[in-house]
Order: structure tokens, then sequence, then C-alpha cells
């Protein structure tokens, strides 16, 4: 029978966690397809290219919508199951609260599991080849690259022009700027420009009625040199070939490379301090999955004759506050003001905590939360003495 339960209550779970992940993954890269539809326009295999950059973008998205549909799914179940007498009917058959509770809590082990696989080993590779394939759609067409009013950079280049002609490659009013390793810039403007490809695959842009001036890293005189002059050819960056080896930030790091610190062997600038700090950040979002089942059920039972609302609001409301702590605390361990593990354990440790309190209090038959203060009743007023005759 008990395995039975377990299936029962799973199966009425699963289902509508696996819709919530869905709706989430939606709505997330809702946002991030505008930006996707910009990068692949002019591309010749746009829809390719499309497919590659969602597929890479899905675990980085699906570690941030599971704690939120695990916490909303298991709240529903319960509260569905609460409403029809399911939960009352397994109660007064000897089955108790933290039975109930078993196969939720064992479903968070396995998504903490999961999120470890995700945040750990796939989101660092992934986030890796989404940047390869936005720098190989912006390095595989110069012309292409171009948007009207907006910068596009090229290395350690900026280029901005009001009006883009495609089919003449012509531009309209350009802004360079061009700087070096040493912090030195180099400026040129033009009123128009004219895009022209040379034999061995290298562009330049032509400048009419042009100005170039240059700026040190360190001014020592009131104005940089400026030079007005009627026609200026820029010989734009060669595209270059391969891209940089995984490993230029943190987060691109796996979770066996930050815990081994291989990071510290090569030739990177990663912080170790924040490294360390991303490191336990992983961990701790895992560990929280486990406590949001207790979380869930306390908020989702409903026994009493008169049916409660507001849980669903408030196991939301409490999920947004424990990701804008576990974020504050993120940004605070990056910055060494605590200790690596000080930014996101204590908030995980915190919630465990009250999870516990509140389902302990619940499975024994009190409220969540003791009352703050009783109200005691009114004493009667005395009665009047009855009259008498004489």
């Amino acid at each position: 029978m008990f395995f039975k339960l377990d299936r029962y209550l799973l199966r009425n779970n699963i289902g509508l966690l696996l819709a919530l992940i869905a709706v989430a993954l939606a709505i997330l890269m809702l946002e991030r397809l505008i930006r996707i539809t910009d990068l692949i326009a002019g591309s010749d295999d746009a829809l390719q290219s499309a497919a590659r950059m969602i597929g890479n973008l899905l675990p980085h998205y699906l570690g941030m919508a599971l704690p939120g549909a695990l916490l909303i799914a298991t709240i529903i179940s319960i509260e569905r199951l609460s409403r029809s007498g399911e939960i009352v009917a397994l109660m007064s058959t000897g089955v108790s609260l933290r039975r109930i509770l078993r196969p939720y809590l064992g479903l968070a082990v396995v998504l903490a599991l999961v999120s470890i696989l995700i945040s750990g080993f796939l989101q660092p590779v992934s986030r890796y080849n989404y940047r390869q394939i936005v720098h190989e759609l912006k390095q595989s067409s110069i012309v292409t690259a171009f948007k009207e009013r907006k910068f596009v950079q090229f290395d350690d280049k900026v280029v901005w022009t009001s009006k883009v002609n495609f089919a003449g490659r012509k531009l309209g009013e350009t802004f360079i700027i061009d700087s070096s390793k040493g912090g030195d810039y180099k400026f040129i403007t033009g009123h128009t420009g004219v895009l022209t490809e040379s034999d061995d695959g290298t562009w330049t842009i032509n400048l009419q009625d042009a100005m170039i001036g240059d700026l040190p890293a360190e001014i020592t005189t009131s104005q940089g040199n400026r030079l007005n002059t009627a026609k200026v050819t820029w010989k734009m960056p060669t595209p270059i070939e391969g891209y940089r080896d995984r490993g230029d930030d943190q987060r691109e790091l796996t979770l066996k490379e930050l815990m081994s610190k291989s990071y510290l062997t090569d030739d990177k600038t990663i912080d170790p301090t924040a490294a360390q700090a991303d490191m336990h950040d992983r961990l701790s979002r895992a560990a929280l999955l486990i406590a949001l089942p207790l979380i869930s059920v306390v908020l989702g039972l409903q026994l009493g004759r008169v049916a409660r609302s507001g849980g669903l609001a408030v196991g939301i409301l409490l999920l947004v506050v424990v990701q804008k702590l576990l974020e504050f605390g993120l940004s605070l361990a990056q910055r060494g003001v605590v200790p690596p593990w000080a930014g996101t354990w204590p908030v995980v440790a915190l919630v465990a905590v009250l999870a516990i309190y509140t389902f302990w209090r619940t499975a024994s038959g009190r409220s969540a939360f003791p009352a703050l203060w009783r109200v005691k009743p009114k004493a009667a007023a005395p009665s009047a003495p009855p009259e008498t005759t004489a």
C-alpha cells in the first residue's frame, strides 16, 4: 500500500512539475529570443544558429526554474488533496503527515542531484558554447554585423553608424573608437562611409569628410590631437580563427574544476575568492531544494472546515525573498566582504530551520507558528441579586 501511495502522490505532482518547468522556460526564453533574433539576422544558417543558441541556454534557465516549479507544484498538489478530503482520509487510517511528505522529499533529493549536475557541469559548458556561437556569428559576416544607431564591438574596437545600406554597403555618419593595450584611444569620424572587401577577405571602411584624433591614457594637455581630412581608410580587424579556451571566468568552470582549484595553475585571471563563492552558491542552491517540500506541505495543507487561501502567494513571495538574499550574499562573498561560504549557506540554513520547525508543529496537530499573544475571555459581569418582597 505504501508504495502505491508514493506512486499516487508523485503521479499527481510530477505532471504539474513538468508543466510548470515548461511554462517557466518559455517565459524566461522570451526576453533572450529578442537578442537571438538580432544576432542571427543576416546569417546564412539562421535557423541552425538559433537552435544551437536556444539549446545552450536551456541548462541556465532550467536551473532557475527548478526551485519555483517544485515549490508551486507541491503546494498545489497538497492543496488539491486537502480540498478533496484525501489527506483527512489518509490520516484517519493511520498515515501520518510525515509519511505523506516522504515521496515529495524523495523527489526533492533527486532534483537536488539534478541541480548539481546542471549547475556544476552542464551550465559551464553550455555558457561557453553560447558565447562561442555569438562570437562566430559576429565574425561570420562583417556587413551584417552593423546595426543602425547601435554600437558594434570587434575585439577592442567599437563602431557606430547612423544608417546602413546593405545593398550598396554604404554607411551614414560613422564613429569608430580604436583602443590599444596601453590604454590609448584613437577615434575616427566621418559623414559618410563605404565598406569594401579586398581579395584576401579583409574589410576596410572608407570615410568621407572625416576627422582623426587620439587620446592618450594619461592626459597631460587640455586637448588631444585632431586632424581633419577629406578621406580616411580604416582597416577592420581580421576575424579571429577559432575561439578562446573555456574558463574565461568562474561561471565557465565546472564544479570539479572549482573544487580542485585547477584554475590557479592555469594562466587565467580568475579571482579565487569569486570562484569559491560561486562554488558554494551552486551547492547551497541545490541543498535549498530539499527544504522546499516541507514548506510546501505546510502552506498547502488545509484540514479545517474553512478553506484557507494565500498559501501559494506566500510561497512565491518567500521564494523571491530567498532568491534576492542569495544574490546579495553571493555578491558580498565575491567581493570578499564575507567568507565564500557565508554568502549563501546561512540563508539556506535559516530556510531549512524554518521549514523543519513549521512542519514539526503542523505534523503535531498545532498551528505552524505559535500565537504571539492569547486573548483572555472577558469575565462576566456580576448579576444583580433577585428582589425579595415582604
